[in-house]
This record gives C-alpha cells, sequence and structure tokens, in this order.
C-alpha cells in the first residue's frame, strides 16, 4: 500500500487521512454524492496519489462505511454481556445493531448489500488494522462477529447457539438467517426516509417484533 518511500506507519496515516475525509464527505452530502476527486481535494493530493492507496472508489467508500460501525461496536460492548444467555444475547445484539444502522440506512446497506461484497471480510480485517484501537476491549463472540464482514455470518455468531437451544437443525438455522438477514434489509431500506429518531424506534420495534416472530415461528417450518 502506498509508495516504498514511506514507513508503515506513515502509509497507515495517509490511508486514515483518506478514509477520514470520505466520511466527512459522507456526513456532508450522503454517500452517493462522494468522489475521487473529492477526496483528494479534501485531504489536498492528486487523485492519482489516492490510487497509491485504494484500487477505486468502492473500496474507499467500504472502508469509509466500516467507520460507522464504532459507536455500534462501544455500545456493543456496554450492552451484551458474554455470560447472558443465548435468547438475551442474540435479541439484544439486534436492537443494538438496527439502533445505529437505521440512522445511516445508506451507508449499510451499500456496505452489507450493496458494492463488491465479495471483498468484505478482507477490507474489514484491513479497516481494523488501520484503526486497530476501536477494537479495544471488544473480545469472544462479539470480537468474532465484529471482524467478520458478511452479515449472514456475523448473524450466524449468535444465532446458532441460540437456534441449538431451540432444537433447530442445521438446515433450518441457515433458512432462519437468510430470512431474518432478507426481513432486516427490508426494514433498512425502510428507514432511509426516516428523519425523526422516534420514527426510528419504531421501526426497530417492529422489526424486533419480527424477528420473534420469525424466530419462534420456525418449528412450523
Amino acid at each position: 500500500m502506498g509508495r516504498s518511500k514511506y514507513t508503515e506507519e506513515e502509509r497507515t496515516a495517509i490511508a486514515a487521512s483518506f478514509i477520514n475525509a470520505t466520511r466527512e464527505l459522507i456526513d456532508e452530502s450522503g454517500i452517493d454524492a462522494v468522489s475521487i476527486r473529492k477526496v483528494a481535494n479534501k485531504v489536498g493530493c492528486s487523485s492519482a496519489m489516492l490510487y497509491l492507496y485504494f484500487a477505486d472508489l468502492d473500496e474507499l467508500l467500504t472502508l469509509a462505511a466500516v467507520s460507522y460501525l464504532e459507536d455500534y461496536c462501544k455500545d456493543l460492548v456496554l450492552k451484551v454481556d458474554e455470560n447472558e444467555d443465548e435468547e438475551s444475547r442474540y435479541y439484544r445484539t439486534w436492537e443494538v445493531f438496527c439502533r445505529h444502522t437505521f440512522r445511516h440506512p445508506l451507508v449499510f446497506k451499500r456496505l452489507f448489500f450493496e458494492g463488491d461484497t465479495s471483498r468484505l471480510d478482507e477490507l474489514v480485517k484491513e479497516y481494523y488494522t488501520i484503526y486497530p484501537r476501536q477494537l479495544n476491549n471488544i473480545s469472544g463472540s462479539v470480537l468474532k462477529m465484529v471482524l467478520s464482514g458478511d452479515l449472514a455470518a456475523r448473524n450466524m455468531t449468535v444465532l446458532e447457539p441460540y437456534a441449538k437451544k431451540l432444537g433447530y437443525s442445521q438446515d433450518k438455522t441457515a433458512l432462519l438467517n437468510d430470512v431474518t438477514i432478507s426481513y432486516f434489509r427490508t426494514c433498512l431500506e425502510r428507514a432511509e426516509p426516516l428523519d425523526d429518531e422516534k420514527d426510528r424506534d419504531a421501526l426497530r420495534e417492529k422489526f424486533m417484533r419480527g424477528l420473534r416472530f420469525l424466530t419462534h415461528h420456525s418449528t412450523d417450518w
């Protein structure tokens, strides 16, 4: 990553400056308004220099989108106890996730469902090599989930122990996981026009009711 005249620490700092600038542009104008030229101008360099650090705009946008998980991770550490029962951990994890993703639906829709999702695992891990402090105090199943880019894999981390407790087979658990992710995407898209926190809270509560319905009625499938 970058030119050989820079140390690894310097290259990491430069990459972070591009990611931070991209995040600022997303906050200012929305993710669809970001371009390589705008990021380069904000940092004060040429577009050519940016391509020394990132393959394309898609990669840069993905890394910037991961930054929106920072507050979610902090909240997760505070509200999810590794020692609580499987049911509580599963629902609490989703509640925290929805609280944060519904505030930035376009960013998270792009992160998990659009763009080059085949590289998401790789880019999530790359992000945390640039910002390792964001993983402070995170461990166990929460850390495993955070380091996974694929949303279905992330959910399976907390769903599988709960589904096993409910007596679901592996096939039924996999189906429940797929249906849950699809339902989440639908709710995430419904969050796009919502500006009021109360409306987002109502949508989150609706999602949680649907999640409980799906999970507890899977025995009928």
